[in-house]
């Protein structure tokens, strides 16, 4: 499992599956995504008509939509890459019912394939779903297509960075537009405090940075931070960063949308990477869990991760 973005490419059993857990964190990340570097990506991305758009670890297909509505695409051809079958076919009905729900049309073109259009503001996008593992997705490079822009949110703190931005940016037209979002960068907060804070959030963090898949290094938490050294080695400009922390509270008694669903999903996480570790003590976890759910329970916890945005473009040869 990685950090706080559980993930298929380790399941564990939950009450909640991969694909619920992705749409529940929606209202999160569009409170989290730093909006300046999101300016600045709106800016870069006008220069080109209808840009060809590549999502690595897309998920649910919720950063088509959020894009969509906040006037930053309007016509794209846009690839979702994720390693999860469930969660790529939830994407198609996930934007197909968006698409109704705010006016635009969603026409299914072949089964991996979504055209949404119409609608204000306005968009014509042709959504494809592609089920592959980004490593071999690489390695392979399928048809050899390019894309002008990348998009990885909440998912190069899960991989090797160092490994993954010289193969990820091949795919890259030169001068290539790139922005990565939400990488995690050392800091898991839950308030109020508890004297197992520091013991269980240590080991949970050590646990990122020791994480192996399928034979080589698969996280990093500070993945954050060491962006600023891990793109320009990789031949990219940063043209803006910021932070995109995580916040979840109650509000009035109560969490925002299904953020109590989220915060459980956290915690979730949390007790399958943990419980299996010979440096946690299991009844230290067990206490630490409890009072964590009884405190979400009351809607009294408040859950912090922090992150960083990077909006840039691949140096020129």
């Amino acid at each position: 499992m990685s950090r706080e973005n559980p993930t298929p490419r380790a399941p564990t059993e939950s009450a909640f599956s991969y694909a619920a857990y992705l749409t529940a964190k929606k209202t999160v990340d569009d409170r989290a995504l730093n909006r300046q570097v999101v300016d600045v990506f709106r800016r870069e991305l006008a220069t080109v008509r209808s840009p060809r758009v590549l999502e690595v670890g897309a998920g649910v297909g919720t950063m088509v939509a959020r894009l969509a509505e906040w006037n930053v695409i309007a016509r794209a051809e846009y690839t979702l890459l994720d390693v999860d079958q469930e969660s790529l076919a939830e994407a198609v009905r996930w934007l197909s019912h968006w698409a109704d729900s705010t006016g635009r049309s969603a026409r299914r073109l072949q089964e991996d394939t979504l055209h949404i259009a119409g609608g204000s503001p306005a968009v014509d996008i042709t959504v494809h779903t592609v089920c592959a593992d980004l490593g071999e997705s690489l390695r392979s490079h399928d048809d050899g297509r390019r894309f002008d822009v990348v998009i990885a949110n909440a998912f190069l703190d899960l991989v090797d960075i160092p490994a993954t931005l010289p193969a990820l940016f091949e795919r890259l037209t030169p001068n290539g537009l790139y922005w990565f979002s939400i990488n995690f960068d050392g800091e898991t907060i839950f308030l109020p405090e508890h004297a197992a804070d520091a013991a269980l959030m240590g080991a949970y963090h050590r646990s990122m940075d020791e994480r192996v898949r399928a034979g080589k290094r698969a996280g990093d938490s500070r993945a954050g931070r060491h962006l600023f050294q891990h793109l320009p080695a990789a031949g990219a400009r940063i043209l803006a960063s910021g932070s995109s922390d995580w916040v979840v509270h109650a509000v009035d008694g109560k969490y925002p949308a299904r953020e109590a669903e989220f915060v459980e999903q956290i915690l979730h996480t949390i007790d399958a990477e943990l419980s299996r570790r010979d440096d946690v003590d299991p009844a230290s976890l067990r206490a630490w869990l409890s009072t964590r759910r009884e405190q979400l329970a009351r809607a009294e916890l408040v859950y912090i991760a922090h992150q960083l945005d990077f909006v840039g473009r691949l140096e020129p040869a």
